[in-house]
């Protein structure tokens, strides 16, 4: 994909924000759908085919719409385009005859909705996105290019890759796609079991990077964690995906995006946990979250997404940042830790522990993390913290300056800058 989005932005009423702002994430969102239709409709052997028809429809449409009202179903209008692009390019081929009558007809917009063969063509090509023959990475790169019409260029920025080398990837995967998925179908029994977990991962990893974007200008990308809240929601159209962890993982999603609101300032300026405005929270996501947690405990296995979900929820509803239960948070984190024991979790209780425990044990444990993780950005951000607490200035500003130079994130580093200069002349 060329620099498709910026492209559009550019062409799509370049002097009124809002409308532009409305069309990118129409066109982004309608991306996904037309790609999982017509991969299914057709075949995943089109898929760069399909990705060029529907990649036109949406230049065409910035254009027109640019100038015209937006239809009121414009998944209709793009579908129509899209499709007769698709069908003269077949023709020129001479493999019409291959696909003829698989496509649907919808000569009218007012006729195409997203109803559940839409929903279901999705749902396939989350599915096929996470085959087996693909290694985690390439599952990751396929969904955020397929599923959520993300450029190279940004996947390349939210996987900390270099661009070049993250299109040959995604040309390899795509390759992949198209030689041996096979048609799009959900599988069932066993296989559903051991896919379904790689389609969470993909999702969580999703939200994550979008909930702390890597680098670059703006701290959340909501589209992102937007684009992971609707993938799994459309997993629930599924009945044999009706389990215990996918219902964990969008409550965790749901209880950290109602807190997205007051997560930064009028000025774009990070705020922590305890400078958070709790009546910006949106109660709904809270509501929502709590009741597929609640949902999630009917299922008998504990599972990695419930406990975070349970720690986001404890974030989320303390009424003020003092009356946070530290405690029932440290008790999840410490069963957490024995599922899961990577650094960002190791790291996490860490916060937590000092809380509960006091700063200078908290740095204790920081030291059996310390040959693994000590050059990480946030482990020397949160070292500089404790050293703080505990009175050690001198050692908090030079790891705290050390984290500034690691910092590709340029929210998070003013953010860090800011807190520096506050500590200058601390002894």
């Amino acid at each position: 994909m060329h620099a498709f989005w910026g492209y559009l932005r550019n062409i799509a009423m370049p002097d009124d924000i809002t409308i532009n702002k409305q069309l990118d994430s129409l066109f982004r969102h309608e991306y996904g759908k037309l790609v999982a239709l017509f991969a299914n409709k057709y075949s995943p052997d089109l898929i760069d085919t399909i990705e060029d028809a529907v990649q036109e429809s949406l230049l065409k449409a910035a254009k027109v719409w640019a100038f015209k009202e937006v239809p009121e179903n414009p998944t209709a209008w793009l579908y129509r385009v899209v499709n007769n692009q698709l069908i003269d390019y077949l023709r020129k081929q001479n493999r019409s005859v291959a696909w003829e009558g698989n496509a649907p007809d919808m000569q009218e917009e007012t006729t195409y909705t997203e109803d559940k063969a839409l929903i279901d063509d999705q749902l396939r090509m989350i599915f096929a996105c996470c085959h087996p023959s693909m290694k985690p990475a390439e599952q990751l790169m396929l969904s955020l290019k397929l599923l959520c019409g993300l450029s190279v260029k940004e996947i390349a920025r939210a996987l900390l890759k270099n661009e070049e080398a993250t299109k040959k990837a995604i040309t390899r995967a795509k390759q992949k796609f198209k030689t041996e998925v096979g048609g799009l179908d959900v599988p069932k029994g066993e296989a559903l079991t051991n896919r379904l977990e790689e389609v969470l991962q993909v999702i969580y990893l999703l939200f994550n990077e979008g909930y702390k974007a890597t680098e670059g200008p703006e701290l959340i990308r909501t589209d992102l964690c937007d684009e992971a809240i609707r993938l799994a929601f459309i997993l629930t159209n599924e009945p044999s995906c009706d389990r215990g962890e996918l219902k964990a993982l969008i409550a965790m999603m749901l209880f950290k995006a109602a807190r997205f609101p007051a997560r930064m300032d009028e000025a774009g300026n990070l705020l922590t946990l305890a400078d958070q405005n709790r009546s910006l929270y949106d109660e709904s996501y809270i509501q929502w979250g709590w009741q597929f947690l609640q949902d999630s405990s009917k299922f008998d296995e504990t599972s990695v997404y419930q406990l975070e979900a349970a720690i986001a929820c404890y974030y989320t509803i303390a009424e003020t940042y003092d009356k946070t239960n530290w405690r029932a948070i440290l008790d999840l984190y410490n069963r957490l830790i024995e599922y899961k024991p990577s650094p960002v979790v190791l790291m996490s209780r860490i916060v937590v522990l000092s809380k509960v425990d006091g700063a200078a044990l908290a740095l204790k444990e920081m030291k059996k993390l310390e040959n693994h993780i000590k050059g990480n950005q946030s482990f020397l951000a949160l070292k500089a913290d404790l050293l703080a607490e505990t009175g050690n200035w001198p050692d908090a500003r030079l790891n705290l300056q050390k984290a500034i130079s690691q910092a590709q994130n340029i929210t998070e580093r003013r953010f860090l800058e800011k807190k520096l200069q506050g500590w200058v002349g601390k002894e």
